[in-house]
């Protein structure tokens, strides 16, 4: 047996990508070698540990796929290929993620010649994906949009709630009394307040102390938000009448932050392509405690692409 069959998925690196170290997961096929790639997109704030469990969901159940999972730029604290923990302390702004994250699919490209090239991508991240099918159209072969955070964010339900945390003011605020606080308290008295949220479990509430609750993470978090509010307008309709038969979209129907209106918009304008509204009461924070059960509904979209040829 392979010394790699002992080492639990997913696979965990640094990744050097035009210039900017990526944290990045890695889930190898269980076949060699991999017949199509999954690049995962994380939403905001853009971590790929909370990924994990769901990108080990749908892994298990495809023979021939890999998958890789970058966390955003700056967003997080993470050990390099030395093992040494490495600090991004710049503040990337949204276009300069959405840049770096187009470099990131053309190394998969690169890496993958001649295989199918799929993105998966939640929330924000939807964004992300819309912008390297308008700069790559000819190389990607579908678009699986979860919860699509992808036109006039500042004016929904929670846009308008938060808003204000994202001012810079605030949010610089937000940072300073992060490491005051790290700062002063011991690290265990941390995790155990942070025990005490009711929206993340213990191992989520562990990941965000251990490598985003840092002053330079939160006001990178916060500042890329800001600039999803001031740059994400209105719904691109042209680019989906044109390309939409590429998308498969997955929509809530209660989501705070992609009112049901989105969805009947995009039924619309997108003809030609998958356009689901969720019937199986999945939250748009699904990461959060529904990570198989998104997983479920991601791996039957997949096989429908797919159909079945990666089984």
């Amino acid at each position: 047996m392979s010394f790699t069959n002992h080492i639990k998925l997913p696979w965990r690196t640094s990744w050097q990508v035009s210039g900017e170290l990526r944290e990045t997961l890695f889930w190898p096929c269980q076949s060699p070698p991999a017949r199509a790639i999954l690049l995962m997109i994380p939403g905001n704030p853009g971590l790929a540990d909370f990924y994990i469990d769901f990108c080990t969901s749908i892994h298990t159940e495809f023979n021939s796929l890999d998958i890789i999972c970058v966390s955003h730029l700056g967003h997080t604290r993470f050990s390099d290929n030395r093992g040494l923990v490495y600090r991004n302390q710049k503040t990337h702004s949204l276009d300069e993620q959405v840049e770096n994250m187009v470099c990131v699919f053309d190394k998969v490209c690169e890496e993958y010649k001649g295989k199918k090239v799929f993105l998966c991508a939640h929330s924000v991240g939807c964004y992300f994906a819309q912008q390297i099918c308008e700069q790559r159209e000819e190389r990607v072969q579908r678009v699986f949009s979860l919860f699509p955070a992808i036109e006039s964010i500042g004016l929904t339900p929670r846009g308008r709630q938060l808003w204000f945390m994202f001012q810079p003011g605030v949010r610089h605020t937000v940072a300073a009394v992060v490491d005051m606080i790290r700062w002063i308290f011991p690290i265990r008295v941390i995790h155990k307040m942070a025990n005490l949220s009711q929206n993340l479990n213990a191992d989520n509430s562990h990941l965000v102390v251990d490598k985003m609750l840092h002053g330079s993470c939160v006001n990178s978090v916060l500042s890329m938000a800001a600039d999803e509010i001031r740059k994400i307008g209105t719904l691109n309709e042209d680019f989906y009448k044109q390309w939409g038969h590429k998308f498969v979209m997955y929509y809530g129907r209660n989501d705070n932050w992609v009112p049901i209106e989105c969805f009947k918009k995009m039924k619309r304008v997108n003809m030609g392509g998958k356009v689901v509204l969720c019937e199986n009461n999945i939250s748009h924070a699904f990461v959060t405690s529904q990570s198989e059960e998104m997983a479920l509904v991601m791996t039957e979209m997949l096989k429908d692409e797919l159909h079945c040829e990666l089984g």
